[in-house]
């Protein structure tokens, strides 16, 4: 980032809080060229709904930010979120309030409510719950299966994709999945939620990275052979 031809004296009056952190760095906003970093800002969305902010889940709605509408293209911008939320969260808002959504709602809890049943049940038939450090062992493999699952994301399902990428995070994720949910299911904790959680969010975007072969929006796939293309280093440097 080089923003050195803005003057200093007025970058640093109205940046502070960033001069403070490059100064600890021995870095000058009016000075230096700073290296940089893509990074997740907001999220662009993924659950498809309808006009009423309706998945095909009954009783689960999305607006804004977690919502996939399609009324702005593929490539949402930060602040046509906020456009969104506001005209879908009304929309919702009236929906669930409505005989209909009322309707829905109260199968979704009856839904929830067996599922819940059922949960208590198995528990009741455990023969022993587990000693509190089998919970310290499994949560710590959980962790550790977390920061597996964001090197995972970040090396192979980030800003630039390939196929080669994708397959092996696909296989990567599905093999932790599969773990993930035998240590959930014999020792339920925050952890383990957790973990199951963003891995099973995480195989699912690769799947549907892997479904997709163009790019459209933030999705953006490169060839595996661009890559040994050596006469292109900047061009893919520069995606990255």
């Amino acid at each position: 980032l080089d923003i050195t031809h803005r003057d200093t004296d007025w970058l640093h009056e109205r940046f502070p809080t960033i001069q403070a952190h490059l100064s600890q760095r021995g870095l000058d906003l009016g000075q230096d060229r700073l290296p940089i970093t893509p990074a997740a800002h907001y999220t662009c969305g993924g659950i498809a709904t309808d006009l009423h902010g309706k998945t095909t889940l009954k009783g689960l709605y999305a607006a804004g930010e977690a919502a996939r509408t399609g009324l702005h293209g593929g490539n949402r911008l930060a602040s046509t979120s906020l456009l969104e939320g506001l005209v879908f969260g009304s929309s919702v808002a009236d929906h669930v309030g409505s005989d209909e959504g009322m309707h829905a709602n109260y199968e979704a809890q009856q839904c929830v409510d067996r599922w819940a049943g059922q949960q208590q049940q198995e528990q009741r038939q455990q023969q022993r719950r587990p000693s509190a450090q089998h919970v310290e062992s499994v949560s710590r493999r959980a962790n550790e299966l977390l920061r597996q699952v964001r090197r995972i994301m970040w090396d192979h399902v980030g800003v630039v994709r390939t196929s080669s990428g994708l397959a092996t995070a696909s296989e990567a994720l599905e093999d932790i999945l599969n773990e993930t949910n035998d240590l959930h299911a014999r020792c339920p904790t925050m952890e383990t939620s957790g973990v199951r959680d963003a891995v099973s969010a995480g195989y699912a975007v690769t799947q549907a990275c892997q479904a997709n072969p163009n790019s459209a929006g933030a999705h953006y796939i490169l060839p595996d052979s661009a890559e040994e293309d050596t006469d292109d280093d900047e061009a893919i440097a520069a995606a990255r």
